[in-house]
Formats: C-alpha cells, sequence, structure tokens
C-alpha cells in the first residue's frame, strides 16, 4: 500500500492515518514511534511527522518520553477505570438534556441504522458497530447543547475511542444500544439514563478483563519498534 501523502495538510493527514492506526490497535500499546521511518513511510521531512506526533501527544494516544522518544500510550486499569468514569458523567447529564432536544426522527433514524447492524456478522459487523457507537455517543453529546460539556468530552475522545477497540462484547453492546434508542423513542429518560448506566458499566468491565488477558503471560507478546 503506497502511503506517500501528496496533499498539502501533511500534518493533519499523518496525525489521522497514526490515529487510526493506534485506535484500532493496528500500533499496539507500547510500540516506539521512530521519526525517521516514519517520515520514510510517509515519504516525508521529518518535520510534519514530529507536529503529527506532538498532536496526538496532545491527545493522549502518543507518549513522549526523554532518550527514550514517541511510543504508543499504554493504558493501565486505572487508567481505564478514570476514563470511564468521567465518561459515565458526560454521556448521563447529556443524554437528560438531548431527550428534551433531539428530534423524535433523529432518534428513529440512530435506531433503525443500529438495528440494521444485526444483519452482519464477524469483524463486519464489529467495525460498522464501532463507527455507530461513535456516532450515537457524540450524537447524544452535541444535541444536549452545552459546548463546555462538549469541549470537556473532547479531550477524552480518543483514549474512549482506544478504550472502544478493547471491547469485545459487540452483540451484547449491540442490543444494549437498541434498548437504549428504543427507551429515548418512548420519552422514558429515566429508563434510557439506567440502560446507558448498565451499558456503561458493561463496557467498563469487558475492557478491563480485556486488558488483564492481552496482559497475561500466555498473550502478552513484546512491543514492536516502529523504526
Amino acid at each position: 500500500m503506497d502511503e506517500r501523502i501528496v496533499s498539502t495538510s501533511l500534518v493533519e493527514q499523518i496525525r489521522g492515518i497514526l490515529r487510526e492506526d493506534i485506535v484500532s490497535l493496528r500500533l499496539p500499546p507500547g510500540t516506539r514511534l521512530a521519526v525517521d521511518s516514519l517520515a520514510e513511510r510517509f515519504g516525508v521531512s521529518r518535520t510534519p511527522v514530529r507536529d503529527a506526533l506532538n498532536a496526538l501527544v496532545e491527545e493522549g494516544l502518543v507518549m513522549l518520553a526523554p532518550r527514550v522518544g514517541y511510543y504508543v500510550v499504554e493504558l493501565s486499569v486505572q487508567d481505564v477505570e478514570e476514563i470511564a468514569d468521567i465518561r459515565e458523567m458526560i454521556e448521563l447529564y447529556a443524554l437528560r438534556r438531548a431527550m428534551k432536544e433531539m428530534r423524535p426522527s433523529d432518534v428513529t433514524a440512530l435506531l433503525e441504522e443500529t438495528k440494521a447492524l444485526r444483519s452482519l456478522g464477524g469483524d463486519e459487523q464489529r467495525r460498522a458497530f464501532e463507527r455507530l457507537d461513535r456516532k450515537c455517543h457524540v450524537e447524544i453529546i452535541r444535541a444536549a447543547g452545552n459546548k463546555r460539556l462538549r469541549d470537556l468530552s473532547a479531550r477524552i475522545l480518543a483514549l474512549i475511542d482506544l478504550m472502544r477497540n478493547l471491547n469485545v462484547r459487540v452483540e451484547e453492546a449491540l442490543d444494549e444500544h437498541i434498548a437504549i434508542l428504543e427507551a429515548m423513542q418512548k420519552g422514558d429518560a429515566t429508563l434510557a439514563q439506567r440502560l446507558l448506566q448498565g451499558h456503561l458499566e458493561g463496557v467498563r468491565r469487558a475492557i478491563v478483563a480485556e486488558m488483564t488477558r492481552m496482559k497475561s503471560p500466555a498473550s502478552k507478546e513484546p512491543a514492536a519498534n516502529i523504526g
């Protein structure tokens, strides 16, 4: 695959490609990101690569350590718990606000789009659900109409995207999304919030379990080195 960058927006393109590689786990946690090797991969100079990596540092997806350089963030269980706590506070508040503002047709459209994923299977279903999962949660926060809430959510969005790819319970999460949207469609805010809280707790448990599995001696592999 030719990944040379031809547009003028070098930094954003490189950042976007690397971001997707990280949140999809194609670049595993702990992978070292060598500027020279990435510059060669993209056919650019070191400067836009370094700028893109620094932008990813700001997002929390990449770490920069003295005498080590750049590497993909490795989330701890405590990190996941803290991010999940913040996400739950934001989304439970946003949901009640959003239900007062979202048009019934918008909720119905999300519900039908979500139900359609039941006809898919395997990796195709997983990829489609990951995109729709992000869309649903972002739409609810946007509909709440609170700019500062959106800004706060945006600060942890990249880490939520990374955590989303550690959630292996896709079919269960899909059913939970449908139940939440059906409660929203009926205008039952109390039920919708209870279902959302249960969904987020299930996601949290699944991610912690998957992290524990990945760190077990049977599954752990040495971190890769891009460069």
